[in-house]
């Protein structure tokens, strides 16, 4: 069958230009619609991009109304002492008259960064550094009243500089190397609040910032062992029933001393996912049990540090997720997403929590608000109202009513509100359509330009295959599920092809979308496979029942629905149910391990990326969201544990894991390996030293998929 292939890749390039290897894994040779690295630049409709050539020093402003560039600040700007400093990004104060500027900037974890700072004043075009000794900074921000900036330390505490008198003061001093003022270690990072830890108040007196102790919390090590001797890296990591981070919020002033500690009945095992200023004297936040089954919104008062509820919400078939921001509105009023409906969608409640109420209803999702005009009693949101594999602009009043379709084309919006309020950013694809990015009127949608368009006929040179999305029902015919297909460019119903599903299929997620797709996943069809992605019952898009499916136990439907996915292909005459293959990265590897254990009889081969083999292993916020507790659930862990399925697998499986992965830690890889040795199995094992979670540099990720490829040609 391999041969056949081969020859009809030989036969259609007489009709066409197919993707090579190396296009297809490292350099896809299509021009994308995109505005490349810009920032955004806070006083009028426009942004901030570098030069090219060389003028890529420089600065530009780029107007997005007309698309006239001028320059913004010259080379020269970015000289100290003689040294050119590398820009990597730009923080303006209110007035905009002065600039921070980041440079050195180094990767912490996923999100977090840490760098060297200046101060540019653009009156005077004088550049100085923010601390003398060019410490290494995170989460720096101006007050807003512009005449401090606010910043972390490598000893892990909040410090403040004032630009008029250059005195640099230190607001906190717990700092250690278990106790963070201000930023977060992995886990909050990775699963709940992100990276900043700190809020300034509106007048600019307090700063409300987050204390985290992660002292009782286990240490993990990364060994990175490329030297004479290994260097170890120590993270606190808490896995499945382990003693997570304790935290507390403190409001400490600026100028003087004073601090309180805001009350709220903690406990070590409650999370505190959201923080952000009512006003100046008040201060909102979030608290989460460990369950995840319930949160309650705080108010507090800056003075006393006393806290009253105001709204709780609480699934107890499942989980709440954290939905993202909460909203103070000038009314008085609370506006939030909530499942309080059994779907998503936008509530509002007083601040008393004494009423509250649904903005949007229905059976389909808000997924975010993405602008809210007080002054005209409007919110502007992304939903899934057309299509639940769309996800489109939308607009309500804050009463309920004139629910309008901003974005009329089918497919998926990303939306950026330009500072104005006037105008949005509007980067749109679908499964037929590349990238477009057009600038629109907020109220309207109405197009003012496009900005940049994407040239189909390049696809069309190169016999891009689109995507279709189907649906068939699941095994007990009690819900409709979706996939996307992609079939070989010259596809015939009359023979028998191999398929190739990648999967991910993670509680509350979702990968059937009506969007572009991937360049690698048109090499595959091109080399003859039929590519197969599917929705299964616990994942997101379809209301809190379909997400909550996968509670307890994330195995039973992933396995259950994907053997439905299957037999709905291998009843076409055009699928070869002998030679079926998954792959998949991350929550994707964990899928690949399922289905070649679980559901070995329908794989014949299978390639996993990082995979998570057993959730005992993994952090407690993201798991135990979605199982409950280790010692409540023992056997829905069990059913989840891949390393439990082993003995029935039959296909062969290569799985690749990076050596210093600080997500999914290769340990999960060496648990199956040891495993499927004590078994006689067959899995082929390459493992990336030095390399985290994404496997990449020095060559890592051409390696990783061109493994892959020959991986499947071999064995599928």
């Amino acid at each position: 069958m391999r041969l056949i292939i081969l020859n009809l890749v030989l036969l259609s390039s007489l009709f066409g230009i197919w993707l090579t290897q190396e296009q297809a894994v490292l350099s896809p040779p299509f021009k994308t619609a995109s505005l490349g690295w810009k920032i955004n630049y806070p006083f009028d409709d426009s942004y901030i991009i570098r030069g090219d050539g060389d003028k890529w020093k420089s600065w530009f402003r780029v107007d997005l109304l007309t698309d006239d560039t001028t320059l913004f600040l010259d080379d020269s700007t970015f000289n100290y002492k003689g040294d050119d400093l590398y820009v990597s990004d730009f923080i303006f104060s209110k007035n905009g008259n002065k600039i921070l500027i980041k440079t050195d900037s180094k990767q912490i974890w996923r999100h977090s960064t840490e760098g060297t700072y200046y101060v540019y004043d653009r009156i005077s075009e004088h550049l100085m550094p923010l601390t003398e000794d060019n410490s290494k900074l995170r989460n720096v921000k101006f007050s807003p009243d512009e005449k401090n900036i606010a910043f972390i330390k490598s000893d892990n505490n909040i410090y403040v500089f004032n630009i008029q008198t250059k005195r640099q003061k230190k607001l906190t001093t717990s700092g250690s190397e278990t106790i963070s003022n201000g930023h977060f270690g992995w886990l909050y990072e990775e699963e709940l609040t992100g990276f900043d830890g700190y809020r300034w108040s509106p007048d600019s007196e307090n700063i409300a910032y987050w204390e985290e102790d992660e002292s009782k919390v286990p240490e993990y090590s990364l060994i990175n062992d490329l030297g004479l001797y290994p260097k170890v890296t120590k993270i606190r990591y808490p896995k499945v029933g382990q003693t997570n981070p304790s935290l507390r919020i403190g409001v400490i002033r600026v100028k003087g001393a004073g601090k309180k500690w805001i009350s709220g009945a903690f406990t070590n095992d409650d999370y505190l996912p959201w923080m952000e200023w009512v006003n100046n004297d008040r201060l909102g936040f979030t608290k989460m049990g460990r369950r995840q089954k319930k949160w309650d919104l705080f108010i507090s008062n800056k003075a006393n540090g006393s806290s009253h509820k105001i709204l709780s919400e609480s699934d107890p078939n499942g989980w709440v997720d954290n939905h993202g921001e909460i909203y103070f509105l000038k009314d008085g009023k609370v506006l939030w997403i909530s499942e309080n409906s059994k779907f998503k969608h936008i509530w509002i409640s007083k601040h008393s929590g004494s009423k509250k109420w649904a903005l949007t209803e229905g059976e389909w999702e808000v997924s975010k608000v993405v602008y809210i005009n007080e002054k005209e009693n409007v919110v502007y949101f992304i939903g899934n109202k057309e299509s639940v594999f769309d996800q489109n602009l939308y607009s309500i009043r804050l009463d309920g009513t004139d629910l309008k379709l901003l974005t009329r084309e089918a497919g998926f919006h990303n939306v950026e509100v330009t500072n104005s309020g006037k105008y949005f950013i509007d980067s749109y694809s679908s499964s037929k359509n590349p990238m477009k990015i057009a600038l629109r009127e907020l109220k309207t949608g109405k197009t003012i330009r496009v900005l940049k368009e994407t040239d189909v006929q390049q696809y069309v040179k190169y016999e891009w295959s689109y995507p279709n999305i189907t649906s068939f029902k699941s095994l007990d015919k009690s819900v409709d599920l979706y996939a996307s297909i992609i079939f070989p460019p010259d596809f015939s119903k009359n023979k028998p092809y191999p398929v190739i599903i990648h999967g991910y299929g993670m509680p509350g997620t979702q990968i059937v979308w009506n969007k572009w797709g991937k360049t690698f996943d048109q090499y595959l069809a091109q080399q003859g496979y039929i590519v197969f992605s599917m929705d299964t019952r616990g994942m997101s898009g379809r209301g809190e029942d379909f997400k909550n499916y996968s509670y307890g136990d994330m195995a039973k439907y992933l396995a259950g629905d994907q053997i439905a996915g299957i037999k709905y292909l291998t009843s076409k005459k055009y699928v070869d149910k002998s030679r079926i293959g998954a792959w998949g990265w991350s929550g994707g590897g964990y899928f690949t391990c399922l289905m070649l254990t679980k559901n070995a009889e329908y794989f014949k081969a299978g390639v996993a990326i990082a995979p998570c083999t057993d959730f005992r292993l993994y952090d407690t916020a993201y798991t135990e969201r979605s199982m409950g507790l280790l010692s409540e659930n023992k056997k829905g862990y069990d059913s989840t544990n891949t390393l439990n399925w082993i003995n029935k697998m039959k296909g062969k499986l290569l799985i690749m894991h990076g050596s210093e992965d600080d997500n999914v830690h290769s340990q999960h890889t060496t648990h199956f390996i040891n495993k499927a040795l004590r078994a006689n199995k067959n899995v082929v094992w390459h493992q990336y030293p030095g390399r985290n979670h994404g496997i990449y540099g020095g060559g890592a990720r051409k390696d990783l998929y061109n493994k892959m490829i020959e991986f499947f040609r071999e064995n599928l």
